[in-house]
């Protein structure tokens, strides 16, 4: 069971929904390749890569939608806000900030 929100912003417990997926060959490719690797079902691999990268979905949709609209300035700015975080979460993980130690410059 998946918790989320209905339109009044109450909490509510979902099943997952299953959702048929036409592949690529290089996709399936990748999948069997990590189910391969990790012993999860490639299945598995695929609805948690989407789950990890719904966020982005999210702002991409509402950029394209604010682009239909005619309002290329706010789709611009949320797409380098977009990318701003994805950048900084990724800097932040292959460079933690952390303080010099004394004595070095």
């Amino acid at each position: 069971m998946v918790a989320h929100r209905n339109s009044f912003g109450v909490s509510v417990k979902q099943r997952p929904r299953r959702m048929a997926l036409t592949l690529s060959p290089e996709a399936e490719a990748a999948l069997a390749d990590m189910a391969d690797a990790t012993g999860k079902p490639a299945a598995t691999i695929a609805a948690e890569l989407l789950r990890e990268v719904a966020p982005q979905l999210h702002d991409v949709a509402k950029i394209a939608r604010l682009s239909q609209q005619g309002k290329n300035a706010a789709a611009k700015r949320a797409l380098v806000h977009m990318v701003g975080d994805g950048m900084a979460s990724i800097l932040n993980e292959q460079l933690p900030l952390t303080p010099p130690k004394k004595g070095r410059k």
